[in-house]
């Protein structure tokens, strides 16, 4: 805590924040179509030794939606999420997938993955 900082609404923002962090690494990002609208995809994880015990809580924060908590977080070392992050019309969507640690069933992992591809955005122009 401390360490957070607004980097704003759009999509781009929140993917070179992510890939600033340390200690934790990002793959280049992917510009992708999410429905209707554009984004990014990209694989988060940590890197190196990481002393949990050290960090709030014993969570090392990934990002937040306020100065006062975090949004989402790491308990382990072996923690992997891909990312898509969509700009919808001056706001950002941030979607994710990820595991714990590598035990995890593929068979979930591949049912998880389904689902994170089926999400999209569309825009109504009715509603």
């Amino acid at each position: 805590m401390g360490a957070l900082s607004d980097v704003g609404p759009s999509a781009e923002a929140f993917v070179k924040a992510m890939a600033a962090q340390t200690p934790t690494a990002s793959t280049p990002p992917a510009r992708v179509m999410v429905g209707n609208y554009s984004g990014f995809e990209f694989n988060h994880s940590v890197e190196g030794n990481v002393d949990f015990t050290a960090c709030n809580g014993r969570e090392l924060c990934i990002y937040s939606s306020s100065n006062i908590g975090c949004s989402r977080w790491y308990l382990t070392q072996n923690e992997y999420e891909t990312y898509r992050v969509v700009d919808l019309e001056g706001q950002r969507a941030v979607v994710s997938v990820g595991y714990i640690d590598q035990l995890i069933n593929p068979v979930l992992m591949r049912e998880a993955r389904a689902v994170f591809d089926s999400i999209v955005f569309k825009y109504d122009k009715a509603g």
